[in-house]
């Protein structure tokens, strides 16, 4: 067990039976050492910027020793930052406090191991400001065991040491930016992830629908309309016609239940995307956007699934043009390409490109949404938009073999 942890400090026997107290004693070693080189480094004023662009990335490195995972640094070699400056700092004063430290240790526990083997030797060991000789029995028993305690409890202690200084050392090298990004796209995951689960539900109800109260709607109506011709075999007469008007009643509510039923499952999802496929339903976006657009869309239909997630992406990406672009003229093409070979996966390909100002960011809620949606498909989705456009928005998709459940 070389990681550290706080459940393990606080079990210092199965601390001990580790390599951690070790490689923790390293790590403080290490950190003593670069804190010298620090301490020389500000002396020569020229070398300051190298070690500080240096050394951060060195420590990052070496978090492992101390029990916490290594960072990567992924700012540009040249970029330096305030913590940076902090953390160069802080190791030279941790050299000057490591010094004194291993005095004191290397004292006390090498006093505890010695003085018996000068006893052993035949000299003597004394005590106190009087020089009171020790028996040498004592010596010999009682400072071998206070040497393995002390020793015991200066490998912890260093341990705990190097844990709590790597904590800091990481809250200082940790890149905010990259963690905000990771925060943020696992927030989009997360709700792609409600939407599917959304979208799955509306795909089964709208299934119970149809094959539930849509059937026994349209048995009910049958039934009625059987009623209907026994009840025009009656006599003439006034209960012949009261029964006339009280079925043509009932048939009128059931058409009014029946059409609403319809209304409803059409509202749960695209009409166009349900019965015409993706092909349909981009055709139908190009048609609704107030700008010149054309559109090529070849594609047969796809998985209920990835349909609706294609369609979501390529509304979303339309409705940022219409919004923000200031375009005149945008493009739409989606195709699904063969694959390169036979056991690659067909890719879905769909590109809008509009001539619009440009400038566009990935840090848009529409933008974030796309590009987790993308991810959840096995896929990704690049933007590109210059200054001055044009800004081109690109997903591709793997159309893979478990996903060939096409209707």
């Amino acid at each position: 067990m070389s990681h550290v942890d706080h459940a393990s400090l606080r079990h210092p026997l199965t601390l001990m039976r580790s390599r951690a107290p070790w490689t923790s004693l390293l790590y403080l070693i290490l950190q003593a050492a670069a804190g010298v080189v620090s301490l020389g480094v500000f002396f020569t004023v020229l070398l300051i910027p190298v070690w500080l662009l240096a050394w951060p990335r060195a420590e990052a490195r070496l978090l492992p020793l101390a029990g916490r995972p290594a960072l990567r640094v992924t700012r540009p070699m040249g970029q330096m930052r305030w913590q940076d400056v902090v953390l160069t700092l802080l190791t030279a004063v941790m050299a000057a406090a490591m010094f004194f430290v291993g005095i004191v240790l290397v004292v006390v526990i090498g006093t505890l191991f010695a003085t018996p083997v000068a006893v052993l030797a035949g000299q003597e060991a004394t005590w106190g400001v009087a020089d009171q000789v020790l028996p040498p029995m004592l010596v010999i028993i009682v400072f071998p065991v206070l040497g393995v305690v002390a020793l015991f409890f200066a490998l912890w202690g260093l341990t705990a040491l190097a844990y709590g200084w790597s904590g800091l050392s990481t809250a200082l090298l940790r890149d905010e930016e990259s963690r905000l990004v990771a925060q943020v796209e696992a927030l989009g995951d997360m709700t792609v992830q409600l939407d599917d689960a959304v979208a799955l539900e509306r795909r089964v109800l709208e299934r119970n629908l149809h094959d539930g109260a849509q059937m026994h709607l349209s048995a009910a109506g049958l039934r009625l309309a059987m009623l209907q011709l026994e009840a025009e075999q009656l006599p003439v007469g006034e209960a012949r016609s009261t029964i006339l008007t009280g079925l043509d009643e009932v048939r009128e509510q059931l058409d009014l239940g029946g059409q609403s039923v319809r209304n409803a499952v059409s509202g749960l999802v695209p009409t166009v995307l349900r019965d015409g496929g993706l092909q349909a339903a981009i055709a139908e976006l190009a048609r609704a956007v107030p700008l010149e657009t054309t559109t090529e869309c070849t594609v047969p239909r796809l998985p209920v699934s990835l349909e609706h997630s294609v369609h979501l992406i390529a509304h979303e990406a339309i409705t940022n043009v219409v919004r923000h672009s200031e375009a005149q003229t945008v493009s739409i093409r989606c195709t699904l390409d063969d694959p390169t070979t036979t056991d690659a996966p067909s890719i879905l390909h769909l590109q809008i490109v509009d001539d619009g100002r440009g400038g566009a960011v990935s840090t848009g809620t529409g933008l974030i949404s796309m590009r987790a949606r993308a991810r959840s498909l096995g896929g990704i989705l690049t933007l590109d938009s210059p200054e001055g456009g044009p800004t081109v928005v690109d997903l591709k998709v793997p159309v893979t073999a478990d996903r060939e459940d096409r209707r």
